[in-house]
Order: C-alpha cells, then structure tokens, then sequence
C-alpha cells in the first residue's frame, strides 16, 4: 500500500478519535490507528514519521497535516473565550518524555473521555496543555541536561500552571520545593491531581495565586526559580503579571519565560510592551552570554535551545503564527548609595 495514503488514513482516524473521544467511534478509532503504527513504524504516540520530531504527545500543529489530507478539515487555532484552543486540547491525556532523566509523564487534561466527567475544554484552556507549555518545557529540559545545577535544590514557582505540566517536570529535574500557581481554583485541582498522577506530591504543591502584589506578597523572595508561557497574550495583565513576578523572585533568582504567538497578533510586539512594564517594576531582560546570566559555560543561549528543538516544520508554523521568543529576567541589582 502507498505509504502516503496510509498514512493519510491514519491521519483522518486520529483526528476522530481525537474530536469524539468519547464516542464508541472514537475508541474504535484509536484502537485502528494504534493498530496502524504499531505494524508500520512502532509505539502509538507518534503525530509523524519516525525522521520528525513531533509526536502527538508533543506539540499539537495540525496545519501542518494539511497537505496530506482534505484541505476542508479544518485544523487550525481556534479562538475561544480569553485563549485559544486546537484540537490536541481534546484529549484526555499527554504524555512527554523528558530526555534529561528518561521518565515520561502522564498529564490528564480536562477533556471527556468514557466515563470521565472532567467537560469539556472550550473555555476553559486552562485545564488544557498549550504548545507554549510544550516549547517551554524542551527549553527547560534541555537547561537540565546541559547545566543539571540550575534546578537542583532549588525552588521553583510556576505562574499559571495549567494542567500542571511545567511544574510535575521541574520537580523531576531536580527542584527541591515547586509551588504551581494558578488563578482558577479548578486548574489548580487538575494540576494537584497531575502531580500526584506522576509522583511528585512530595515536591510540588499546587495553590490558587491571582496576580497582584497582594496576593503575591504570601510567596515573597520564595522562589529561585520561576517560570510561565503564554502570559502575555493580555495586555491588561502585564502590570499585575509584572508586579507578581517582581514579589516572588529572590533577589538572585531567575525568571524564564517563553511566548508564542497566535493568529491576529506578533509576539515582537507583545514582549516589548511587557517588557516596559517588567523594567518599572524593578527587572531587567538579561542578555544572553552577560554577567547576569543565570546558567554555566554548557548554556549559552535560550534562543538556540529553542531553535534545535523544533522541526523544520513547526518552525515554519511559529513563525506563520506570530513566532516565538525565550526570555530570562532578573531583579535590577541593589545600587549602594
């Protein structure tokens, strides 16, 4: 049989699987596609072609099927109310292997599945992993193999966590203590139930903080480490985000954040303006390779971890997308008088 047209099949069948999950159909579905892979090219996580580098464990960047299959299926980002959703978001679970300690983590999303009564997403992305999660955590795993002294003993807090994903792989990096915040109660029990899921009760605690210094004063200096994705995408957060930040980070902390664009807007547009208002709230962007930066000699650049970890085919849709950027911020260095 045509390889193309396999895999053409395969494609259309995950796709139902994925948008009906629930269904008999569904399950029938994934049970086919699974069949598929298996005899073809091995595990079922893959989204491509063994040479590729997404899995459909991974990033979720289904315009790029879109050669493959009917140009009438729509695959693209959709807007929903104050986020966005694709149809990765779906799924009941995730799943990504860490390259930096070998284990795969398993993240329930809060998508209906069988006899599971979690709703579903639209609406509700946060209870949902975004490929900006995704991208972030490549970045920081690839920190974790080339400098595995970044994270190790260290606390680390996550700024809206989600499905908790960020916060379960620092834990396995290496983190000593790591608080996964979110403002909707909901997201926090999803990523609570993410870290137990996985093994990291024990490290990862996961509580309800709205962006403020008010409510952030409760985590002041606590963290040498934090970090969020997609945080950005509101402008009329930025002061509260910025001001949050500012309250948790230590003074020799590092904060590690990665934005992705979508469709109707830039992220060079986007971090620049955050980035004026981190600076009138007492960080600085540190330039990568300066006295500041936080890393050893094995980490010299963000920006090109984050390009070696993406295929030349998500390139291509990041940057249709608005592109991607990894930035570290620190507290301004205390001038003596």
């Amino acid at each position: 049989m045509d390889p193309t047209k396999l895999w053409q099949g395969f494609l259309q069948n995950l796709l139902s699987a994925a948008v009906a999950p629930s269904s008999q159909v569904g399950r029938n579905q994934r049970k086919r596609c699974s069949s598929v892979v298996k005899r073809r090219w091995g595990p079922a996580d893959r989204l491509w072609p063994p040479n590729s580098f997404a899995t459909c464990s991974d990033l979720c960047f289904p315009r790029l099927l879109s050669p493959l299959i009917s140009s009438s299926v729509n695959y693209a980002e959709n807007a929903v109310p104050g986020a966005y959703s694709q149809v990765c978001m779906t799924l009941p679970e995730r799943t990504v292997k860490l390259k930096s300690t070998g284990e795969t983590l398993s993240i329930l999303q809060g998508a209906t599945s069988g006899n599971d009564s979690r709703g579903t997403v639209s609406g509700r992305t946060g209870v949902a992993v975004w490929n900006s999660g995704l991208l972030l955590l490549r970045v920081l795993d690839a920190v974790t193999a080339a400098d595995p002294s970044f994270l190790a003993g260290r606390k680390a807090l996550e700024l809206g966590c989600g499905a908790g994903l960020i916060s379960v792989a620092l834990a396995k990096m290496g983190a000593s203590e790591v608080m996964a915040t979110d403002g909707n109660p909901e997201v926090v029990g999803l990523a609570r139930e993410n870290a137990e899921r996985n093994g990291a009760a024990g490290t990862v605690r996961a509580a309800e903080l709205r962006w403020g210094m008010l409510d952030a004063a409760d985590y002041y200096d606590y963290a040498d480490v934090v970090v969020g994705s997609d945080l950005t995408y509101n402008s009329g957060t930025w002061r509260v985000l910025a001001e949050t930040l500012g309250a948790v980070l230590k003074p020799e902390g590092a904060a590690i954040y990665l934005a992705l664009g979508h469709s109707g807007f830039n992220v060079a547009g986007e971090m620049a303006g955050f980035l004026s208002v981190v600076e009138s709230e007492g960080l600085e962007l540190v330039e990568e390779g300066s006295e500041r930066w936080p890393f050893d000699k094995n980490v010299k650049s963000l920006s090109k971890f984050l390009e070696q970890c993406t295929s030349p085919e998500e390139k291509a849709v990041i940057n249709g997308t608005g592109g991607a950027r990894v930035i570290v911020l620190r507290k301004k260095p205390f001038k003596k008088m």
